[in-house]
């Protein structure tokens, strides 16, 4: 069986040490396809050996048939590769967020444990100062004071100690 496939030489190996720069800073190439053997030998035989396929017309219809599939075949993997690449994106985007939203949890949880103890220090906080208010008008001016120093921190403390962080 003797098939001829025409195999095409390169134009410009780059192997003979002749290459020059590119004028250009980024030169785009169109994707070639690594080969399609199939499309090629089905081509070959076709136009040397039309009756290996029922005749004419028969082999130029197989043949245009392989081609096409040939080239929505890499079309195909164009846009495999294009989505692929998107979801790898995605992907990552995701795993972002969910740190985030780790982030954010911890921080409500932290805020729910510390609400009841901050709640506690703003109350007797407030009562300190009512009381040393009081002992101040009762003449007992040195209680007073301690009392309405203590009730001043504590209020102060339960109401600046909010969970703070930045947005990582």
């Amino acid at each position: 069986m003797n098939s001829e496939i025409d195999v095409p030489e390169p134009e410009d190996s780059g192997s003979d040490g002749r290459q020059e720069k590119s004028e250009h800073k980024s030169e785009v190439v169109d994707l070639q396809p690594v080969g399609r053997p199939m499309e090629r030998a089905i081509t070959g035989l076709a136009a040397s050996n039309s009756r290996a396929f029922g005749g004419e017309v028969a082999s130029t219809l197989i043949a245009g048939a392989t081609s096409q599939m040939a080239v929505e075949l890499d079309q195909i993997r164009k846009e495999l590769h294009g989505q692929r690449e998107k979801n790898e994106r995605v992907m990552a985007d995701l795993s972002e967020e969910k740190i985030k939203s780790a982030v954010l949890s911890e921080r409500v949880d932290s805020f729910r444990s510390t609400r009841h103890l901050k709640n506690i220090g703003i109350a007797v906080g407030t009562l300190s100062l009512s009381v040393g208010l009081q002992l101040i008008d009762s003449n007992l001016s040195a209680y007073g004071v301690a009392a309405l120093v203590i009730g001043s921190v504590l209020l102060l403390v339960s109401w600046m100690a909010a969970p703070k962080g930045d947005d990582k």
